[in-house]
């Protein structure tokens, strides 16, 4: 998962057809822009986002600014209805703020309980990124229900990791 962050463009009213085409043009020369979504750029890394803050600053058209968490192309989500998005060019991206990711500890409980207990996970799971032989899934929840999960481990002698 990669760190992201989005930075929304807000279209002032009334302003002459080659303005919108002129900061799109001061963006393109001054800003590494990873990826888009309509009116939202997606950039990487804090330099990068300041300096597209200070373009659309400039010209009156800054809107919100969030963090975002690039998925890698194995994650398997369920749904992202208040928690991300997939771009226009098809990645998908979730709201750093609203998720929560864990791994379960490894070498506990037995293979049943943790069988069990992902099942159960599984009905509250925003998605997975599943883990190769040596290491765990990592799941992602709504942050919102951290003490669900923990409660969930705890049922069957897991412990969680927070990422």
């Amino acid at each position: 998962m990669r760190p992201m962050y989005g930075v929304e463009m807000q279209v002032p009213t009334g302003k002459l057809p080659g303005f919108y085409a002129q900061v799109i043009h001061k963006i393109g020369d001054h800003v590494n822009v990873f990826d888009r979504d309509k009116l939202l750029f997606i950039v990487e890394g804090e330099e990068e986002r300041d300096k597209l803050e200070a373009v659309l600053t400039k010209s009156h058209m800054l809107g919100e600014v969030f963090p975002l968490l690039l998925l890698p192309p194995q994650a398997q989500v369920v749904s992202l209805d208040d928690t991300g998005f997939i771009s226009e060019s098809g990645n998908h991206y979730l709201y750093a703020d609203r998720v929560a990711l864990f791994a379960l500890a490894l070498g506990e409980g037995n293979d049943r309980d943790r069988w069990a207990a992902e099942e159960q996970l599984k009905e509250h799971a925003v998605g997975f990124i599943p883990g190769d032989v040596q290491d765990t899934s990592v799941w992602i929840v709504d942050h919102s229900l951290a003490e669900l999960v923990e409660g969930i481990a705890r049922a069957y002698r897991l412990s969680v990791n927070w990422l």
